[in-house]
């Protein structure tokens, strides 16, 4: 073999050696991804039951209506009409079909967390207006209060499950918090049953469902934003330590990987956003 040989040998092996290191670094991280894999974090576990608080409070408002109106006979000053009972039962779904878009842009920009803690703080308040209301007004304001509620929490909590679980699992705790619905109707129709021969026991029925909103708003406080949304803010710190805990083994290797791809997907976003409003600019030229 001539020098010339040599030459041209020695940068082929160490090609051949990085590209078996970088094999085994690859093969590695997907290792480590497997072992993740085998079950989600407790941290992300009481995530979920968190967030699914509000779940739970969006099963209640809607099934307890059924219960009260029965209930509640002449302590709105009169019997209710037909007309009455459908401006109280539907209050609730115009404004949660009204609160999901604005709920979606107040996620963007005041941060999923911050819309959920929104939205307890309305079913609080309309669940205590409801109790005390002595007019059908007052019961139509109150549950108008819980519709901006369930709207706001039916778009949002998904959402923010979703962007912190990890990828394997994201599917199967999102349908765990959907479950969460069913139990309130559950929970709902049992108070009811309780509650239907009690003296003014309605007013009961509705001022329960602010018990589950002041406990998620309690815990909610110590659970953190979304990484991506810290991401966007331009809280890269925040959105690592947060990755950290999501992740079991290998957490830092696996922060750092799964925050580089949340960041690349945000200036691709960006990028795809800015076309698409060069192109409107010129659609309007």
């Amino acid at each position: 073999m001539t020098g010339d040989d040599n030459a041209v040998g020695v940068p082929l092996i160490r090609d051949q050696e990085c590209s078996r290191d970088s094999l085994e670094d690859h093969h590695k991280d997907l290792v480590v991804e497997a072992r993740n894999s085998t079950s989600p974090s407790a941290f992300i576990w009481a995530l979920t039951f968190i967030a699914g608080i509000s779940g739970i409070l969006f099963g209640y408002d809607t099934g307890v209506i059924s219960s009260t109106l029965v209930s509640i006979r002449s302590d709105l000053s009169h019997p209710l009409s037909t007309l009455d009972k459908s401006l109280i039962t539907s209050s609730t779904s115009l404004f949660a079909l009204l609160a999901s878009p604005a709920a979606g842009l107040l996620a963007d920009r005041l941060g999923r967390k911050n819309v959920i803690l929104l939205a307890d703080v309305l079913f609080t308040i309309g669940a205590l207006w409801q109790a005390y209301t002595k007019s059908v007004s007052g019961m139509i304001l109150g549950r108008s209060l819980v519709g901006l509620a369930v709207g706001g929490a039916s778009l949002v909590v998904p959402l923010y499950i979703s962007e912190l679980s990890p990828s394997a699992f994201r599917g199967m705790l999102v349908t765990l918090s959907v479950l969460f619905i069913t139990g309130g109707q559950v929970v709902a129709y049992v108070c009811g049953w309780l509650l239907a021969q009690r003296e003014h026991g309605w007013r009961w029925m509705v001022g329960l469902g602010a018990v589950p909103a002041i406990v998620q708003f309690a815990l909610l406080l110590v659970l953190p934003e979304t990484p991506r949304w810290l991401v966007k803010a331009g809280k890269t710190d925040t959105a690592r330590e947060v990755l950290r805990k999501v992740y079991v083994t290998d957490a830092n290797a696996i922060a750092e990987q799964v925050l580089h791809d949340i960041q690349k997907d945000i200036q691709e976003e960006e990028a795809t956003n800015k076309l698409n409003d060069r192109a409107s600019l010129r659609g309007w030229q």
